[in-house]
């Protein structure tokens, strides 16, 4: 991405938003950050990112609702949704109301799919280091200690019956 020729040409900010915006779907701060880095002054980079935003191309929103519900499909658990959604750049409002739509029955169920493979993965070896093994994978899915370990109960329940 060659620099801007003239960093306050807000016209110009703008054009770049939308190139930007064709490849992927981008946060007002997201885009905001990338007409930055293309050289554009923070003024052309904010009135650019005003415009998309007025002109319905950006909208915080709706993108953080497609980020929950795609990371929900995917089995992730809340703490790592929450972290991505912050790391977007997106205000904890938005983060909030995106989340409200998490039901914690779904996040449970997703919990125990996995822990289920996973100790089935890790069969071989001993009860210790296979909860540890369960519980670790499931902290870096973004499952909390508690969701973790009725997660893992439920699975050693599973492989019984």
């Amino acid at each position: 991405m060659a620099l801007a020729e003239d960093p306050d040409d807000v016209e110009a900010a703008f054009e770049q938003a939308i190139r930007v915006l064709n490849a992927a779907s981008q946060t007002s701060g997201g885009l905001t950050l990338k007409l930055r880095r293309a050289g554009y002054s923070a003024t052309a980079a904010a009135a650019a990112c005003q415009r998309a935003t007025a002109l319905g191309y950006v909208n915080d929103t709706v993108y953080a609702e497609a980020v929950v519900a795609k990371r929900l499909r995917q089995g992730r658990g809340r703490s790592l949704i929450i972290r991505e959604l912050g790391h977007k750049g997106l205000d904890d409002d938005v983060v909030s109301g995106a989340m409200g739509v998490v039901d914690p029955r779904q996040e449970l169920d997703s919990a125990i799919d996995l822990a289920v493979k996973l100790v089935r993965r890790h069969a071989a070896e001993p009860d210790d280091r296979r909860r540890v093994k369960v519980l670790s994978a499931l902290a870096r899915r973004g499952f909390s200690g508690h969701t973790s370990r009725e997660a893992l109960a439920a699975a050693g329940l599973r492989l019984i019956s």
